[in-house]
């Protein structure tokens, strides 16, 4: 047999607790049964058993992102002009304001009356 070497892994405890009898029911220690994973493995030169994972949690991840670019797509949309060039920050903000203070009746600002 090849020289052994200690290999230190953290588990859930619980779950440890639950390894070692299923594996003591087969007639191995967890040691052992770590061994023919890795064994297995390196044979294989893949996991030996199929993983899989979270379809709901992977696809609600996918829609959050395909919402970001939407979202970051519109808000360049947003800010390119009708002919292509990129409006002025300031100029639309300015503007905002103007809108914002600007007397509904005849579009001055509102620091001056109306006629």
């Amino acid at each position: 047999m090849a020289e052994a070497t200690n290999l230190n892994i953290k588990i859930d405890r619980h779950l440890k607790t639950q390894a070692d009898r299923l594996f003591n029911d087969m007639g191995m220690n967890l040691t052992t049964a770590v061994n023919v994973f890795v064994r297995q493995a390196v044979l294989e030169r893949a996991i030996p058993f199929k993983i899989h994972r979270d379809v709901k949690t992977a696809s609600r991840a996918v829609a959050g992102i395909n919402e970001r670019r939407v979202a970051m797509q519109e808000i360049r949309d947003l800010l390119t002009g009708i002919d292509g060039q990129n409006i002025d920050l300031e100029q639309m903000k300015a503007t905002r304001r103007a809108d914002k203070y600007a007397c509904s009746e005849c579009g001055w600002p509102r620091l001056y009356e109306c006629d």
